[in-house]
């Protein structure tokens, strides 16, 4: 899942503006693969343990003091439509762990923090990725 300049994120108490791109990955952290007995080719995969990493990247205008630190745990909070209406607007919403904080500075884009992040699923079966109906236009 990719989503550009979502108007505000929230993660916890704190609202993040200006931000430019979230990247939702979603890997394989084991994999049981299995071949046949008739060739050298794969006839079962299955991946019983999955990783969902979000990658946020936001300009930063001004100092910023409040920063994310690693292990902090909160419940990531973001809004996209298809148009910049309300009209099919979903809110995403997943509780996810701060794995790394870093800064980038250059000429052309001015300086970007990028928030690296891992979703918690609440029993370790569901999904920790919730989409639901956002056309009320609450955050």
């Amino acid at each position: 899942m990719i989503i550009l300049n979502p108007s505000t994120v929230r993660f916890g108490a704190h609202a993040w503006v200006d931000v430019t791109s979230i990247i939702v990955d979603r890997t394989a952290d084991r994999m049981v693969i299995e071949r046949g007995d008739l060739g050298p080719h794969i006839t079962l995969t299955d991946v019983p343990e999955q990783r969902i990493t979000i990658r946020l990247s936001r300009q930063i205008a001004r100092d910023e003091h409040s920063s994310p630190r690693p292990s902090d745990q909160e419940e990531l909070v973001f809004c996209t439509a298809p148009a910049a209406s309300d009209g099919a607007r979903r809110r995403v919403r997943a509780t996810c762990v701060v794995v790394s904080l870093a800064h980038e500075l250059s000429r052309q884009r001015g300086a970007i923090q990028h928030v690296t992040l891992v979703a918690l699923s609440s029993d370790g079966a569901a999904d920790p990725i919730t989409i639901e109906d956002a056309s009320d236009g609450v955050l």
